[in-house]
């Protein structure tokens, strides 16, 4: 076996038999010299070969077809193995290797990308870039062309085994083997030598995985290689490192490190952290505007040209790639670069070095950085402390590592698939593969359990202590550094910081294209990104996908994704499409939609993100309605006619030790319940509503009461539903299961809400569980948990019962249902829904509006205090579910009439298919449509909506 490698050695006799040498990294002299003085008995090897060849199919021995592997495929084989933890075993004495299920791949988010999506984005996002360098290339000059094609840079900041950066080299290559040729399909040899002229001159990648890295490699070899030529030189283009963690551009240097860096995480000393702080304050201060850094220009410019000259090095022969190799490895010896280098690395490892006694001496200051740029010796040691930790973890400065790029302002195109991964260190993740019992513990027994750890396995309890270390300070740079100005807010996932990271990549003509989780232009914490990227009318297309296709097998059917594409060039219109099963579904007619720029701001004025819109009719239809209709509240034109003021009164978690109480605490201590309230003396503890106990107009839609205490207070509490006999009682109650004091509640209500009662929604929504998205109640004055949150409004009670009605109104529901991508009703999403303005209603339609809430609101004695408001002093109205759903009808079609709807288009919100026929892609209340005709044999809301339009209306 090492004669048959050592045949494609240039230093050996392969010639005679006429192969041609290979070099490179796996095939070089020198690369596998730890086994040059290892042997292996021939068994063994012949078993491994055998495993590694042969495997069993229906009882019969196959041969593996590894020509028939697609080079894409080995990536497939790395992120599987993510699923897995490698571990020596000793049993009896013996050594033996094993895979243990581990956590890698899910706290890295490395999922295999289907080649499909790939492909989407290679036409998305580096098709035009091609197109727009041809174009600027003289129409008359072959060279050019090649030129202009060759000079593109594309890279993939979180490459793995280079799945799209095989892709971008075969699409770019077979552009340039069509030029060279003038056949539109090039012939087998001519596109290979094209493939590796790009791979040689275009690609860049970066990983954190340094066999991701080697596997990246091993594709691109594979993909370029071209008879009677070496492997290419890939180390000064595909590169192990970090991309989120380090020096992007390196002017930050002027500035000084800042003073964030020295904040103190776990494990770390807090009055060393302060001062620090205030010492590097005060040299930041001190330190003015450093004129070195007009000196150090030069030198800049001297290893980015250097970096330039190695990339044009021919790589024909293997004496040019080992002349590259060596020039490469000598331009990292630079004086220069090495300085800069190091300098990143100080900036760096003032976040990440630990703040102990220990480490006292190697703090990185701004005063240190300024020395070393100045050529000061003296800081050697804190800098070869940085330059350690800098190996350790894995920085990653793009301008000294990529020079040559930068000095043109970035890359041309940036693609991938980054890590969906949250920065918080997940404790069950961490012990997966360490400590199952610790793993699959409850988050109260997992605790006692890590405590315990520092007696029974001090060792394992250290590691777990670094890895909080490590994660609080890689957040800590990420929200610190400000290299992550937009995306490093909230509960901070590396999905978004790479899509931030790939846009600051890009030079000014550079484009992007990544496949993200769809928050990435749907979430409130993605906001300010998506409003830059908007307001910038850089944003080119966004195609949400829902799992439901299984186009990623590993990941839950509710799992959504996008792809997402935008360039430093203006875009005036974008392209959309929502909830796609399959990349098929975005060449279906209708699915795929255009909305300029000025139509999402006019959406969502407040936040600027992307409204998921299934259809082009869809979108057609969303926007006749936001022309007629304006959101709630917009917020840039400080534009609040309801006077709206939302609330979370009390939250589940935070509050629970504090506020609330379980009956049989408060019973032990002398409260009486009286009805649904615990009363003491003069003092009176209010029952705490949660949404669950509620659902459209009703406040009594299910109760605790009869629930055991094992099934009340865990994780997914159950209720039971209220039956017909307890609602038609206007004595029966709900009971909750905790109870809080009156004057708490008091306290948390805005002063200007006079009232008994309150206005609550439940926030929480299920695509496949639920029939409505928007369900509105109003309640008596008790206390309410977070899931329900409050709406306010200085109107008076007829005005707020119509407001109530809007919000309930299947064409508002129908409105949210494109808006609300994820689980929950966010303020943000209600804030820009289309609410009718107060002064739309006349007399007669607030007459007609509030009767009917009323009736469906008054369904007990506790809600009086609201019918006293309405000015009804009659007993509550019984329960008949029959005259509920004709008054919900009526007022369904009474808002659509509000809305401006014509009948065609009320029929279209009930039902897509009704107007379209059955291969319509859209669906509106698809689980109410399928509810109801279990129930009743029938589509019951629309017959009953539209039977009411008609009798108000017409059928016109």
């Amino acid at each position: 076996m090492r004669v048959t490698f050592r045949l494609f050695d240039e230093n050996w006799r392969g010639e005679y038999l006429e192969l041609s040498p290979l070099n490179g990294d796996l095939f070089g002299s020198n690369t596998l010299q730890a086994l040059d003085d290892c042997a292996i008995d021939n068994h063994d090897l012949l078993v491994a070969i055998r495993h590694l060849s042969l495997y069993q199919q229906k009882g019969q021995l196959r041969r593996v077809n590894y020509a028939a592997l697609d080079v894409e495929e080995l990536g497939s084989v790395y992120e599987s193995l993510l699923d897995f933890h490698p571990q020596v075993i000793q049993r009896q004495g013996l050594y033996k290797f094993d895979l243990v299920l581990g956590s890698d791949r899910k706290t890295t988010g490395s999922y295999y990308t289907p080649p499909q999506l790939v492909q989407q984005l290679i036409k998305t996002a580096l098709e035009p870039v091609i197109e727009e360098k041809v174009r600027s290339a003289l129409p008359d000059a072959l060279k050019r062309y090649e030129q202009a094609l060759l000079s593109l840079k594309i890279v993939d900041p979180a490459c793995g085994s280079g799945h799209f950066l095989l892709a971008a080299a075969r699409r770019l290559g077979k552009e340039l083997a069509k030029i060279r040729t003038g056949e539109a399909e090039p012939g087998y040899l001519p596109l290979r030598q094209a493939i590796r002229d790009v791979i040689q001159n275009c690609i860049y990648g970066v990983d954190i995985n340094p066999l991701a890295v080697d596997l990246c490699k091993v594709a691109l070899w594979i993909e370029g290689f071209a008879s009677g030529m070496p492997l290419n030189f890939l180390d000064h283009r595909i590169k192990c490192g970090n991309s989120l963690v380090g020096v992007l551009d390196i002017s930050c240097l002027e500035e000084g490190i800042p003073d964030e860096a020295y904040k103190a995480v776990t494990g770390d000393d807090k009055k060393l952290s302060t001062q620090f702080k205030k010492r590097n304050q005060k040299e930041r201060d001190n330190q003015g505007q450093l004129s070195i850094f007009e000196k150090l220009e030069g030198d800049r410019a001297q290893y980015a040209e250097t970096a330039r000259e190695l990339g044009e090095i021919a790589e024909t022969t293997p004496q040019q790639v080992r002349q590259k190799q060596a020039q490469y490895q000598q331009s990292r010896e630079n004086p220069g670069w090495w300085r800069d280098y190091s300098a990143c690395n100080l900036w760096t490892a003032a976040f990440f070095m630990p703040l102990t006694e220990h480490n006292l001496q190697l703090f990185p200051t701004t005063e240190t950085l300024t020395q070393l740029l100045r050529g000061n010796l003296s800081t050697q040691r804190i800098v070869e402390a940085a330059n350690k930790l800098a190996e350790e973890k894995h920085f990653f400065h793009w301008c000294v590592e990529f020079p040559e790029v930068f000095e043109v302002g970035g890359f041309d195109c940036v693609l991938g698939n980054p890590p969906w991964e949250r920065i918080k260190l997940q404790e069950k993740d961490f012990f997966a593969a360490r400590n199952a019992d610790i793993a699959k513990a409850n988050k109260a027994e997992r605790e006692r359990l890590i405590k315990l750890l520092y007696k029974n396995k001090p060792e394992l309890a250290h590691e777990f202590e670094q890895a909080k270390h490590d994660a609080e300070t890689q957040s800590k740079f990420l929200r610190e550094s400000g290299n992550f100005p937009t995306t490093a807010v909230g509960d901070v996932n590396t999905y978004a910081l790479f899509t931030e990271k790939k846009w600051l990549l890009t030079n000014k003509k550079g484009w992007v294209g990544c496949i993200v989780p769809s928050g990435i232009a749907t979430d409130d914490s993605n906001k300010i990104f998506i409003q830059k990227i908007v307001k910038g009318y850089a944003l080119a297309s966004f195609y949400d996908f829902t799992n439901r296709g299984y186009i990623f097998p590993d990941l839950e059917s509710t799992h959504s994704f996008s792809l997402l594409t935008f360039s430093r060039r203006e875009v005036k219109e974008v392209k959309l499409a929502a909830q796609l099963w399959k990349t098929d579904d975005i060449r279906r007619i209708g699915r795929v939609y255009s909305l300029k720029v000025e139509d999402i701001k006019k959406l969502n004025p407040n936040t600027l993100n992307l409204p998921i819109l299934k259809t082009v009719k869809d979108a057609e239809f969303i926007k006749s309605i936001y022309q007629n209709v304006t959101v709630l509240v917009n917020e840039s034109l400080h534009n609040n006619r309801w006077g709206i003021y939302f609330l979370r009164m009390f939250d589940m978690t935070n509050d629970s030790v504090s506020f609330f109480c379980k009956r049989n605490q408060l019973e032990k201590d002398g409260w009486i319940l009286e009805n649904n309230l615990m009363k003491k003396d003069n003092l009176t503890y209010l029952p705490l509503y949660e949404a669950k106990l509620t659902d459209i107009f009703n406040h009594r839609e299910s109760t605790f009461s009869g629930i055991p205490a094992q099934d009340m207070y865990g994780t997914r509490p159950r209720t039971n539903k209220a039956d017909l006999e307890q609602l038609q009682n206007p004595d029966w109650i709900v009971l909750p299961r905790y109870w809080v004091s009156q004057e708490e509640v008091l306290v948390r209500v805005p002063e200007f809400w006079k009232y008994s009662w309150l206005i609550g929604f439940r926030n929480t929504i299920s695509a496949v569980a639920d029939s409505r998205s928007v369900r509105f109640t109003i309640i008596p004055k008790f206390g309410v948990g977070n899931s329900m949150p409050l709406v306010f409004s200085d109107q008076n009670p007829k005005k707020v019962s119509a407001l109530v009605a809007n919000f309930n109104s299947l064409i508002l529901d129908y409105v949210a249902k494109q808006k609300a991508s994820g689980g929950n009703l966010n303020f943000y999403v209600v804030r820009q829904l289309p609410i009718l303005p107060p002064e739309t209603y006349t007399p007669e339609d607030t007459e007609f509006i509030s009767t009917r809430v009323l009736e469906l609101v008054y369904t007990a004695w506790d809600m009086q205090p609201f019918a006293k408001d309405m000015g009804c002093d009659r007993e509550p109205f019984i329960w008949n579910s029959n005259r509920r759903a004709l008054l919900r009808a009526e007022l369904d079609a009474y808002y659509a009439k509000l809305y401006g709807l014509t009948r065609d288009e009320l029929r279209y919100i009930l039902d897509p298919t009704d107007v379209y026929g059955e291969d319509f892609p859209s669906e509106t209340f698809r689980v109410l449509k399928n509810n109801e005709i279990q129930q009743f044999g029938e589509y019951r809301t629309r017959r009953l909506v539209l039977e009411a339009w008609d009798k108000m209306f017409g059928k016109s």
